[in-house]
């Protein structure tokens, strides 16, 4: 390969990296925190607001975190009076408008916690989105407040990830 061809080349790549970094910040987190769980528990949630500014829809694939085993999406739904988490594969945050996550709706499941975490910490989120464009944001963990979780709450699904 001659210089102009590997130049030509490394300007392409290099390109096409930068404009996904740029793609993943069209996305804006704002009032992140996750929900202080007591300490037997194998689940948590993560709420947000994120706001998609941008002239097209963007697709959240997935998640991660550090300090979880797991991240999922998920979606909470109330039949008959109780409540079930339904796991999502994508969640599309449309052009021009946002997406909220919050308790008894869209929410992030975190799964298996690798130390306790108590008020005031923080967990460390990775956001994945459409053409490999990742997102880091920090939630503040805070305390339960009476309301946020339906009775009648099934976390019976829940139990499939501690068998993972």
């Amino acid at each position: 390969m001659n210089t102009h061809t590997r130049f030509a080349l490394a300007a392409s790549l290099l390109g096409g990296l930068l404009t996904t970094a740029v793609h993943a910040e069209d996305l804006k987190v704002s009032n992140a925190w996750v929900r202080e769980a007591p300490p037997t528990s194998a689940v948590n949630a993560a709420y947000m607001h994120i706001a998609n500014p941008g002239a097209t829809d963007r697709t959240l694939t997935g998640a991660s975190s550090p300090q979880f085993e797991t991240v999922e999406i998920h979606r909470t739904e109330i039949v008959d009076g109780m409540a079930r988490m339904l796991p999502q594969k994508q969640l599309v945050v449309p052009a021009g408008g946002s997406v909220t996550l919050e308790p008894n709706g869209l929410h992030l499941m975190l799964i298996q916690a690798k130390q306790p975490l108590h008020a005031g910490d923080h967990v460390e989120i990775d956001l994945h989105a459409d053409g490999g464009a990742a997102l880091k944001i920090d939630a503040e963990v805070r305390p339960d407040r009476e309301g946020d979780m339906p009775e009648g709450m099934d976390h019976s699904q829940h139990m499939q990830h501690m068998q993972h």
